[in-house]
């Protein structure tokens, strides 16, 4: 089975625009006037501005990078940098000076990471890979965060890249780890086969009492560079929900991730014949699927709803973001899915700027909807990408416990 991604153009290029302050700045870029932008407007960044005469649904923003001896500068921003057309991505440099910059018109919404690669004189450019996509990506992956910018978040590799949340981004409220909120212990230890996992327990709740189970694949992520024990925290703290007993389930290297969560993967059977057993061995956990959510994104979001459609008597509830559809479009798994007494319930949730997973979703929404399966749908303006998982999951987890993702405080 096919295991890279297919790169597909984007549709629609993004659109282009001229920031009004920097074209101020390029009528009149004097010593003084480059200092003053950097100290002033380009102190904090992305430049965010106003469209002249907008309705206010869309923004102007504007990347830029200080150097003056680069001779080209990419910007890789998830999934509104084309990867088969990287040099629509190339920033312009206002001439005699430092300033290297590119503006785009984005509706208000839109939050995503990003990152610069800046070619110095005599270097080859870092993202050229002779059309290996895969060397190309792992360049990109390993870009510059902007440091003018403190909002950060890791990709999968561990490597830093910056964040840009428009103003009108949907708030991530239980992202950051309180100070006042008393950390759930995280205990590291080994499943049968052994893989390192995480049992992550709510704060301050007696050991023998039974709670519902969540499995998170990719556990060295949610428990390593992203934090999703400081989320589990927060929504216990903030009285949201009684908590989980939490396994976060190590996913291994390339070669181990893809055959086990890949679409032929036994991700499955990993997850119902080893990880729920092995957790209810040791930990007081709910009986019955109602009580089992399992969480996921990309190939994780694949078999998280695979669990769940094909696995019903064990697994009740479904969180997923971006999942690989491209592999399986997953509608055999839904003709053949035989509900149990609480119907599954599944968060389906994937980035605007997902162009090549974005029909697969709707259509895999509308199928699974026609089965019977309750449902909660999200679509977030951002790609393919940790700087809305990170705080999309925990909506995820409110949704399935029939919460719902209002961001407001319970009652």
């Amino acid at each position: 089975m096919r295991r890279q991604p297919p790169k597909v153009p984007r549709p629609e290029p993004v659109a282009r625009a001229e920031s009004p302050t920097l074209a101020a700045l390029a009528a009149d870029a004097d010593p003084t006037a480059v200092r003053a932008f950097w100290a002033g407007p380009a102190a904090r960044l992305p430049l965010v501005e106003d469209v002249p005469g907008g309705s206010g649904e869309e923004v102007l923003v504007s990347f830029c990078w200080r150097d003056a001896d680069a001779e080209q500068v990419l910007l890789f921003a998830n999934r509104l940098t084309d990867e088969t057309r990287l040099a629509d991505s190339l920033l312009a440099r206002i001439p005699g000076t430092d300033v290297w910059h590119v503006t785009y018109r984005l509706r208000a919404d839109w939050r995503a990471s990003y990152c610069f690669l800046p070619q110095l004189p005599g270097q080859r450019p870092a993202w050229l890979g002779e059309d290996d996509q895969v060397a190309i990506r792992a360049a990109l992956d390993r870009g510059l965060a902007d440091p003018r910018n403190p909002d950060v978040c890791r990709n999968r590799l561990g490597a830093a890249q910056s964040v840009a949340s428009l103003p009108a981004a949907p708030p991530q409220p239980w992202l950051v780890r309180r100070g006042d909120v008393a950390p759930g212990p995280l205990e590291e230890t080994r499943l049968p086969d052994g893989r390192r996992a995480w049992l992550h327990d709510p704060a301050s709740t007696d050991a023998d009492e039974a709670l519902p189970a969540l499995v998170v694949l990719d556990g060295e992520v949610w428990t390593g560079s992203q934090d999703l024990p400081a989320s589990l925290d927060n929504l216990h703290a903030e009285g949201w929900v009684h908590g989980w007993r939490t396994v976060f389930v190590e996913s291994g290297g390339r070669e181990q991730r893809w055959a086990e969560l890949a679409a032929d993967g036994n991700g499955v059977e990993l997850v119902v014949e080893t990880v729920l057993p092995w957790l209810r061995s040791r930990r007081a956990v709910l009986p019955g699927p109602r009580h089992v959510t399992v969480a996921g994104q990309s190939l994780g979001g694949l078999t998280a709803l695979r669990a769940g459609l094909l696995a019903p008597e064990a697994v009740g509830n479904v969180v997923s973001h971006s999942a690989s559809l491209w592999q399986d479009d997953l509608l055999d798994a839904v003709a053949r899915h035989r509900p149990v007494a609480d119907p599954l319930r599944v968060h389906l949730a994937h980035g605007a700027q997902e162009w090549v997973l974005g029909p697969h979703h709707r259509t895999l929404a509308e199928a699974m909807a026609a089965r019977g399966i309750t449902l909660d749908v999200a679509v977030h303006n951002g790609g393919h990408d940790y700087a809305w998982w990170r705080g999309g999951i925990a909506d995820g987890l409110l949704a399935v416990r029939g919460i719902g993702t209002a961001h407001r405080r319970p009652a």
